[in-house]
């Protein structure tokens, strides 16, 4: 096997004889290995070597395993690297914390040669597997594309084309003297139209931003130096705001009272709980009521969103994505499906989490979460 076709291994461990034996025994299984000694040196060879999977003991001098995992996962927004713990039998009850922050595996020492190459080609193998199945959306994704762009474009662009034709030619033939009722209201459905076409030119453009940074860990760093005080505020004014619109503020119900200091900027925060807010009353009738609340929840700022409108199927819930859509002929406004996979991603890049539970005539449940700013020594 040609070296550039290994894969590529990182051992973050600081007892000499296991990293130099693991090291051993799988470059003569065919992998490049590289090993460091401690969480900090493992951080930096993670820059430089590039690894395809990380084993990595978890009780380190300097920096532990879950500061390396965190470093990873949160900080640098990479969600996709195996990462493989080695534990004693004693710290085996620290593993869940290992699992939750995003570790894929761990092995209990003293492990076999058959159980570390198991461990390693497993998830290998389900990493090549996201990989395909990555690939596989994208190119779903495009085929979404031209169905549901061509579609929304057009039906933007006629009520936009057609009601001003019909004001160019009543102007050139001058047949009737223009009625100022009727006038204004084709300008506002003129108005209406462009305002639509705007919104889903808008939204595909940080659609496909968001979907940049979030194949890059380099980007996504940048993105999260971004900081927003006193989310609650900006959280009540835009449920407000959008139960204003829908003319149902009765329906609304606020439970906003836990607040914090949050990693993110605040046109991506107000942008994300917009299209969640709108769609809870977009897919209600009105008496139904929305609910919505925010919680701290360990080092997260937490914001549930709960409508009791038409819900969604569990096949719908599995299809939610950019320029997929539910019943379209009863909801011609739902647009070309951007907002929800918008509000997914604005947690995802900042290091937080999206999550959705819905069922058919009961209602949806759409919960983000995002990381706290650390306090300030």
């Amino acid at each position: 096997m040609r070296k550039k076709d290994m894969k590529k291994i990182l051992i973050i461990e600081d007892t000499d004889f296991i990293s130099d034996n693991i090291s051993t025994t799988l470059q003569f299984e065919g992998f490049e290995t590289a090993v460091a000694e401690d969480g900090v040196q493992g951080l930096e060879q993670l820059d430089s070597f590039k690894p395809d999977l990380v084993l990595c003991d978890v009780s380190m001098p300097r920096l532990d395993g879950f500061g390396v995992l965190r470093e990873i996962r949160q900080v640098r927004g990479d969600s996709t690297l195996p990462f493989v713990f080695l534990t004693a039998k004693s710290e085996k009850n620290d593993m869940r914390r290992g699992m939750e922050l995003g570790a894929d595996d761990y092995l209990t020492k003293p492990f076999t040669t058959t159980e570390l190459l198991g461990a390693i080609h497993t998830q290998l193998s389900r990493n090549e597997n996201v990989r395909k199945n990555y690939e596989e959306q994208i190119e779903q994704l495009r085929g979404n594309i031209s169905y549901a762009l061509p579609h929304e474009f057009r039906t933007a662009l006629n009520g936009i084309l057609g009601y001003s034709d019909i004001i160019m030619k009543l102007t050139e033939k001058g047949v009737i003297d223009p009625d100022i009722a009727e006038i204004h209201d084709m300008a506002k459905d003129i108005k209406a139209s462009g305002k639509r076409l705007h919104i889903l030119t808008e939204n595909f453009l940080v659609y496909t931003q968001l979907h940049a940074i979030h194949g890059s860990s380099e980007k996504m760093a940048e993105l999260r130096v971004n900081r927003l005080e006193s989310p609650n505020t900006l959280l009540k004014d835009v449920a407000e705001m959008l139960a204003i619109k829908y003319d149902r503020l009765e329906d609304l119900k606020l439970d906003v009272t836990t607040d914090s200091t949050v990693i993110i900027a605040s046109e991506s925060f107000q942008k994300a709980i917009t299209e969640l807010i709108d769609n809870a009353f977009k897919f209600s009738k009105p008496s139904e009521s929305v609910l919505v609340r925010s919680a701290l929840i360990e080092e997260y700022y937490h914001i549930d969103i709960v409508d009791e409108g038409i819900g969604m199927t569990d096949e719908q819930l599995e299809n939610i994505g950019a320029y997929n859509q539910f019943n379209r002929r009863e909801f011609e406004q739902q647009g070309a499906g951007l907002g929800l996979a918008i509000a997914r991603l604005i947690p995802a890049v900042h290091g937080g989490s999206f999550n959705i539970s819905s069922s058919q005539s009961s209602g949806t449940t759409v919960s983000i979460e995002l990381l706290c700013a650390p306090e300030q020594p």
